[in-house]
């Protein structure tokens, strides 16, 4: 079955700060009929490097159609965080959310948090797919009618509709449930980048399109 096409623009501008900078390259992503936008993110202390799911918080309310799809980086960080700020950002955007997954790798990095040091790439990576998963759980643990929002009563929510995710992976333990409410699209869409070549290995070795393909 053939895959759909979907266009995409990267909004990295490194020694940006300013919010009127990448709300004009998100509308004109949006004008230009894109299907979705991405920045990049990591823990490497660069001057001009802006949080990328907060600087999309800050474009949701000013684009209408537009995937908003940061990167958010899962190591050294926990998947119930993670869970709830893309969660976050997809009621912000009204369900246009998507999380680009990162991994850190570096021993300046990991000296940065002091928790712990760096590991093989494919370690890295499952454990990424370790918090992909939980997060995924996560979302899923409010029921799509969970929320009562009676004013009358008091009652806000239906805790028989709230669930223990009780997830054990190989790097994670959550319980859950989450402490937001289930996002409008009930799972953002989550994505890795590949290269091209991994795709197509006879493109060669000049074929290392950056690829945001989702999981």
């Amino acid at each position: 079955m053939p895959r759909q096409l979907h266009l995409s623009a990267a909004l990295d501008s490194p020694g940006r700060f300013d919010a009127a900078h990448f709300t004009d390259l998100a509308r004109l992503a949006e004008r230009a009929t894109l299907d979705f936008v991405t920045l990049d993110d990591s823990y490497t202390p660069e001057p001009g490097r802006l949080d990328a799911l907060a600087t999309f918080a800050r474009l949701a309310p000013v684009t209408s159609g537009l995937g908003l799809v940061p990167t958010v980086t899962t190591t050294h960080t926990e998947p119930f965080h993670t869970s709830i700020a893309v969660n976050t950002l997809d009621w912000v955007s009204e369900g246009r959310a998507g999380w680009l997954v990162g991994v850190s790798d570096t021993e300046a990095e990991a000296r940065a948090f002091g928790r712990r040091g760096t590991a093989p790439a494919e370690e890295l990576w499952a454990e990424a797919a370790d918090a992909a998963d939980a997060a995924s759980r996560l979302w899923d643990s409010w029921e799509d009618d969970a929320e009562i929002r009676d004013a009358a009563t008091g009652r806000f929510v239906d805790r028989a509709k709230l669930h223990h995710i009780d997830f054990e992976g190989p790097y994670f333990s959550v319980r859950g449930p989450s402490i937001t409410p289930r996002p409008p699209q009930g799972r953002p869409v989550i994505a890795v980048t590949v290269a091209a070549a991994d795709l197509a290995p006879d493109a060669g070795p000049g074929g290392r399109a950056r690829v945001a393909t989702a999981v």
